[in-house]
This record gives C-alpha cells, structure tokens and sequence, in this order.
C-alpha cells in the first residue's frame, strides 16, 4: 500500500527507485518531469517506475519540492499500480545535514540559506532523503529516459557478490576533501550506469555531460564534466569548466546521474556538504549547487569508494531544450510501434 510505513529491518532488504524531482526547470519553461511525451499521454517518470517495476523494484521515491506534491499525487493516481510502493520526500532549502556542529561562515549560515532561491542540488537532495533508504537504492533523473536493459544491469549489479564486497582502503594521512580519514574502514563499492556520449546529445543546442575515465577493468577513476557539448559539421566540440575548447570523438562513456548505492554513501555526503558549505560560505547570485559526481570523484580520489562503471548499449532520451521535446516524443513512439512498450504503460 501507498506511503504506509514499514519497518527499517524490511526497507533494508527492498532495493528502492530514487527520483530526483526537485529541480525548477528553468531552461524548458515547465515541469519536465511531468511533461506528456508517451503515445498515451505519458510523462518520463512514468517510464522510469515502469521499467524499474519490470526489473523488480517495487519502491518508489520521488524527491520533490513540497508546493509540487500535490501535481505529482494527482499525475501519479490511477497510473501507477497499486503493488508500487510510492514515497514523497520534499527537498527544502532549510535542511543542512551535519551543518548544526559547525560554525557559520563569515556571513552566517542563516543569510546563506535565506538568499538561495533554487534547490541545492542533487547530492544535497539525495542527503535529505537518507532516513527513508535504510537499504540499496538507484538514483536518477526523472526527466530523463533510460531504458529497460539499463534498470535489469542495476538489478543484477546488486544480486551480484562484488556489489556486497568491502575492500580495506588504501592509507591515507590526515583530513581530506569528503571527509576521508586513514581510519575510514572498509570501502563500499557503488555503481554507474553509463551511456555512450553520441548517443545523448540534443539536436537543438549544447548540453553538459560528465565525461566519464575509466580503467582497463572498469572502475571508475573519476568524472569530468564537459559543457556545451555539440555536434557540428566537424565533430562533437565541447567546453571544459575552465573554458578551454575541446574536440570529442562521441565514443566516450558518460554519466546521465544513473547512480546505483547503499546507505554507506551518506557519511560521504554529509562531509562533502559541509566541505561544500564552508567553501562557499558568502552568499552568491551563481548559488552553486552540491552534485552528486563532485562528491563521488573527491571520495575516488581519497580512496574512500570504488565505482563499477557498468555500460548499456540502451537507448537514452533526455529534455534539456524546448525543441528536444519532439525528439523524446518521437523516440518513445518508435518504441511503442516495436511493441518495447504498451501503451498506456499499465495496461
């Protein structure tokens, strides 16, 4: 049943779908993640929980903003089965884990918060959701379309006896960025679904992709974001964070924020969110935001984690722009005309 409480001993051996919802759309002009793009009608959401439910998942939480609550219930009723167990968390800009023991900044922390406008990001989202995953869980966007083969790979990552196996961290002298310590214990191992970066890219403007290196037995060593990634008559160019031209072959494998973790991820968040904190303790008119690849690449770097990079051939749909919308419509009707998907979904 919807929302009924279970006990944490249960919750920590159901693996649960984590949505990210929260953000503001800002570039598309409305909610994308309830935008009608299915034959029936069908908003990326509704794809993402069909596809999990497919592969075994019978959880579902959505992390939103509080005012949009009531839109999602309302998209959500008579859609959704009844055997999904469907969970609402509200991101609010007020909550700031592990900040309460440290000092304000030199502006006050209370300034910082009252000045920012839009969510903290998706690490932080993730953060303030951690007493409703007692247990494994998937992470992603709920504007964006992943595919079947990607959540049935997710699954089978976490049957799997590597996904369970801790390793003893390499040592480590003093304090690091992300909390890491040379006494951290075992390091828990993650995964990351990737995709093929030619095979996300808009027709109608750039994008940003995080770029991701990975070694000769599919570890990943860290991510690179690169921004306004395009095609062009020339190849695919992009742009580094520190604005320095880059060409690109599309053959690299990327992050789409398909995310596979346990609880163990959460000290790691709260000490990058004060890290995070700190280093941007004046107020900003930019107000940076706390991501989920940043935390993880620091956390790699100090040996804290180690994340299998598991790649899918699946196909990936994606609205950053107006225009791309046709795009997305178009690809999930194809689907649908091949019989990959009923319509409506839950029929």
């Amino acid at each position: 049943m919807r929302n009924q409480a279970k006990p944490t001993t249960l919750l920590a051996m159901i693996p649960t779908l984590v949505l990210l919802a929260a953000g503001m759309s800002t570039r598309y002009g409305r909610l994308k993640q309830l935008e009608p793009v299915g034959p029936g009608g069908e908003a990326l959401i509704d794809y993402a929980s069909f596809d999990a439910d497919r592969a075994g998942f019978s959880r579902v939480l959505l992390i939103i903003r509080e005012e949009l609550e009531a839109v999602f219930q309302a998209h959500i009723k008579g859609r959704w089965p009844e055997r999904l167990d469907v969970v609402f968390h509200h991101q609010r800009i007020d909550d700031l884990p592990g900040m309460d023991a440290v000092p304000a900044g030199p502006a006050g922390l209370a300034t910082v918060v009252g000045k920012r406008e839009k969510p903290w990001g998706t690490a932080h989202a993730l953060l303030t959701a951690r007493a409703q995953l007692p247990g494994p869980f998937l992470v992603l966007n709920a504007d964006d379309f992943y595919g079947q083969s990607a959540f049935l790979q997710a699954a089978e990552f976490l049957q799997g006896a590597e996904f369970l196996r801790a390793v003893e961290p390499p040592p480590v002298a003093g304090p690091l960025a992300g909390g890491a310590r040379s006494d951290v214990g075992p390091v828990p191992t993650f995964g990351l679904v990737t995709y093929t970066l030619g095979d996300t890219l808009s027709e109608h403007g750039g994008v940003s992709r995080g770029i991701c290196e990975v070694d000769a037995q599919g570890w990943l060593e860290g991510i690179r974001e690169v921004l306004d990634i395009r095609k062009g008559d020339e190849g695919i160019s992009g742009r580094s964070v520190s604005g320095q031209d880059l060409d690109l072959k599309g053959t690299e494998p990327i992050s789409t924020n398909f995310w596979i973790f346990t609880p163990a991820v959460f000290p790691i968040l709260e000490a990058g969110f004060v890290d995070f904190n700190r280093a941007h303790a004046e107020p900003s008119s930019t107000q940076p935001e706390f991501l989920i690849p940043t935390v993880v690449n620091g956390a790699l770097r100090n040996g804290r984690v180690r994340v299998r990079g598991i790649p899918t051939a699946d196909r990936f749909l994606g609205i950053t722009h107006p225009d791309d919308r046709e795009w997305v419509v178009g690809g999930l009707k194809e689907m649908r005309e091949e019989g990959r998907y009923p319509s409506p979904l839950w029929a």
